[in-house]
């Protein structure tokens, strides 16, 4: 009787590699696990790329259709390069302005006499005054040098000193006012002496009295004031009256009272006089002629005792003074006693030794009106809407150009046309497919032994786009290529109604139609240009209008590519994360069936060993039976 072997052991093979090779064939599952996750990882990346370029195409299509988007924007310059820079709202009215810099703003700068270096200077204070501010600089005695950090440290917001050796045993000491313009010429008081002994003054002499000037206010010339306001000024039982003990105001009127012209000095102020109660504030202005024309200033002072005090040097210095506004806004009647025009004299007390530069206003003509600045930087009221820096004088008369500037505007939309692009060569790529692939879905069950995963289903995976017949990505394609080549309302006169209408198109006419059909735009510079400086606000409306007029922007490339992108980028709900967070638990959901197989795969290679064991014991003992019977059988047919 032949002895029962197992094949591997009747073809010589290990037991071992025998469970090694049963193991493997069970652990086909994990491999088609694991493959599948790298599959995911790789679509989690590109839907991350995804929301990475739909987020800046909507981040430069916001920029597009923002009200700040400066298609409008105006630039200034002149014809003469180097003479005038600046900016330009929409608000400015491009064109062409004659120009004269005249005379530059200049800072006031002195100098004082040469003293010696080593010179101590004695404890005290003196006072710096420069435009409406001062500032009291107390000194604790020393050197030069403590004596100009005193300076820097207390009254360096008005000016800089600075210390020059003329030689070894010599020095000078030199003072810049940081701000330019007459009215901010340097003035000092000097009650200690230390200025004067640094060389910088002369004597320090006595501060002089204000000029006082009591304004004649003639009552029968008053006109009622803001009447909306104060109802009752022209009834004739509360109408102003005026006795030789002042002006009458009943409650809830207001006048105007002309006076004769008075020119208004820096500094200059109004103190108000009043017998008998009054309230804590009352309303006072006054009006003055500016730039040919009467102004009016109209607002609430505070009461110091008995008077009331009104900053008219503040409003309208270097002004004519041409009338006095009153007001009683109290539920009682006011007694005006008098209107005193107060002109304080220059604050400085000590005059300098030596000027190097007198302090200077701005002197230039536009279109031959002459205009003064104190400044030569960031002058935004001369012309509306037109903020400009002055850098030289003017030998003859140069051109003030106000222009649309079409970089910003040319910039925004070519940042605009690359995020589109961007997003559209990368959607096409992952959703390419490869004509000769032969790519199945169809997936062996998981707990099927049978075969492997195929590789022909991975491979041809490769060949195309990882997303290829990925209908979210595929409708984002149809609706970019379809928002770039509609028609929109134009809501302007001359308005634009295709992107193709300011330059921008999927290729020239007779452009390769292959080309033409990827659907990427391409921006045709010159006729961009061209719209940009001509019609500004056409281009802005074609990407955001607003048809209605109902103030919401409700039609444009712009608005509906938004609307477009809006669903792949939401944060919660949107396109891209739901399926990201999809692929992710399949991620997970395959970890775990690899975790709890490889669980599985222990015991199963653990039980093969057993069973073997088992078997390879049971051959031997059918061996050593077989051999038993061979031999008592020889032996007994030998007897025989």
């Amino acid at each position: 009787m032949p002895a029962y072997t197992m094949p591997g052991l009747m073809t010589g093979q290990n037991t071992n590699d025998i469970v090694k090779k049963l193991v493997e064939l069970e652990r086909r599952p994990i491999k088609r696990w694991e493959t599948e996750n790298e599959y995911a990882k790789m679509q989690i990346q590109i839907w991350g790329e995804v929301k990475n370029l739909t987020t800046n195409l909507q981040t430069k299509t916001r920029a597009l259709v923002s009200f700040t988007a400066p298609f409008a924007t105006k630039s200034v310059s002149s014809s003469v390069e180097g003479v005038i820079t600046g900016e330009a709202s929409r608000a400015a009215k491009s064109g062409n302005r004659a120009l004269e810099i005249i005379e530059m703003a200049s800072k006031h700068q002195l100098s004082g006499v040469e003293i010696d270096t080593d010179i101590r200077l004695p404890e005290g204070s003196f006072t710096i005054y420069s435009g409406k501010s001062k500032e009291t600089v107390t000194f604790p005695g020393g050197g030069l040098s403590e004596f100009s950090n005193a300076i820097k440290n207390m009254a360096g917001s008005l000016m800089e000193a600075s210390i020059i050796k003329i030689d070894k045993d010599s020095s000078i000491i030199t003072l810049t006012s940081v701000k330019t313009g007459k009215k901010n010429q340097l003035q000092f008081s000097d009650p200690n002496g230390i200025l004067k002994l640094a060389g910088l003054v002369g004597e320090n002499k006595t501060q002089a009295e204000d000029t006082k000037q009591i304004l004649s206010l003639d009552g029968t010339k008053a006109k009622a004031w803001d009447l909306p306001k104060f109802k009752k000024s022209e009834l004739e039982t509360d109408k102003l009256t005026q006795t030789e003990e002042g002006i009458f105001l009943k409650p809830d009127t207001a006048y105007t009272i002309p006076i004769a012209v008075t020119e208004i000095k820096e500094r200059a102020f109004f103190e108000v006089e009043v017998v008998g109660e009054a309230p804590a504030v009352m309303e006072l202005g006054m009006s003055f002629e500016k730039e040919g024309s009467v102004r009016n200033k109209f607002l609430p002072i505070t009461k110091t005792e008995s008077k009331y005090v009104f900053q008219a040097g503040d409003l309208a210095t270097d002004k004519n003074l041409t009338g006095i506004i009153l007001s009683n806004a109290a539920t009682t009647p006011i007694q005006i006693k008098s209107v005193t025009l107060v002109t304080p004299e220059a604050p400085g007390t000590a005059e300098p030794l030596k000027v190097l530069q007198e302090a200077k206003d701005l002197k230039i003509k536009i279109d031959g009106v002459e205009i003064t600045r104190e400044t030569n930087e960031g002058i935004a009221d001369v012309l509306e809407g037109i903020s400009f820096n002055v850098h030289k004088v003017t030998e003859e008369p140069v051109t003030l150009k106000i222009h649309v500037d079409h970089a910003k505007g040319s910039a925004l939309i070519k940042e605009w046309v690359d995020a589109y692009n961007e997003l559209m060569k990368f959607s096409k790529e992952i959703t390419s497919v490869e004509k000769n692939g032969k790519i199945s879905d169809k997936k062996e069950s998981d707990d099927s032994k049978a075969t492997d995963i195929s590789r022909d289903f991975w491979d041809n995976k490769s060949k195309s786009g990882l997303l290829a017949g990925e209908n979210s990505i595929l409708r984002l394609i149809a609706s970019l290529k379809t928002t770039a080549n509609s028609y929109y309302p134009a809501t302007k006169e001359n308005g634009f109604r295709v992107l193709t209408d300011i330059g921008i198109s999927t290729g020239a006419v007779g452009s390769n139609w292959e080309k033409i059909q990827d659907g990427l735009l391409q921006i045709d510079q010159e006729k961009l240009i061209s719209v940009l400086s001509e019609n500004p606000d056409g281009v802005r409306d074609l990407f955001a209008s607003d048809p209605n007029n109902d103030a919401k922007m409700e039609e444009g490339v712009g608005i509906k590519l938004l609307e477009i992108l809006k669903p792949y980028n939401q944060y919660a709900s949107g396109i891209v994360t739901s399926k990201v967070k999809l692929l992710e638990e399949s991620v997970a959901g395959n970890n775990k069936k690899i975790k709890e197989h490889e669980s599985h795969l222990i015991s199963f290679e653990s039980k093969l060993k057993q069973r073997f064991l088992y078997m390879e014991q049971g051959v031997g003992k059918n061996k050593s039976v077989g051999n038993y019977l061979q031999n008592n059988m020889f032996r007994g047919n030998g007897g025989e």
